[in-house]
């Protein structure tokens, strides 16, 4: 019995990845201009010929690309262009982008480290200083932990923002990292 369930169970969750797959192959073909006939079982993807780009129906004709609507974009209502991820010039640019993330966000982490050994160093003298200088040496930590949380909203905008908008959150970056080295 309880094995009869087990593969009851398992048959179920086979039928719905099998129907999501098959939404979401629809949903690929409707963005990449790749049109059918009724069906879009497993068979009929796996029945494309390789057609070179050129257009070219399959072996059994039921299968091809819509290059019209893929270079047009605007044949059909709710027709898709051709995503700018398939250009190499577009994937080079996003490259150099993510690049420049990544080293900026390094940049960022680097003053980080130096403000958090600071922080430290500093915490360890107040713990064993006279009550005189604690007061001074606790505004200074404030300082510290005002210029860390301004560091690290500058982090999170590089991930966040720079994606959609790089200039401009490189230039704020630059811009937080000036001040901060100003002060110090």
């Amino acid at each position: 019995m309880k094995k009869l369930y087990i593969w009851s169970v398992m048959a179920a969750f086979a039928a719905l990845a099998f129907s999501c797959s098959a939404a979401l192959q629809r949903r690929y073909d409707q963005r990449h201009g790749i049109s059918s006939s009724s069906s879009t079982s497993s068979s009929d993807r796996s029945s494309r010929a390789p057609d070179g780009g050129k257009g070219s129906e399959t072996t059994d004709g039921t299968y091809r690309k819509d290059y019209d609507r893929v270079v047009d974009g605007s044949s059909a209502a709710g027709s898709v262009s051709t995503p700018a991820g398939g250009n190499a010039g577009y994937n080079q640019q996003l490259l150099n982008q993510y690049t420049d993330m990544d080293k900026l966000a390094e940049v960022v982490l680097y003053e980080l480290d130096n403000l958090e050994n600071r922080y430290n160093n500093l915490l360890n003298e107040y713990k064993n200083a006279k009550s005189s200088s604690r007061q001074v040496m606790a505004m200074e930590l404030d300082k510290i932990s005002d210029d860390r949380l301004t560091l690290y909203k500058a982090y999170t905008n590089i991930y966040r923002n720079g994606k959609s908008d790089w200039a401009n959150v490189k230039r704020d970056v630059d811009n937080t990292l000036r001040e901060y080295r100003k002060k110090n």
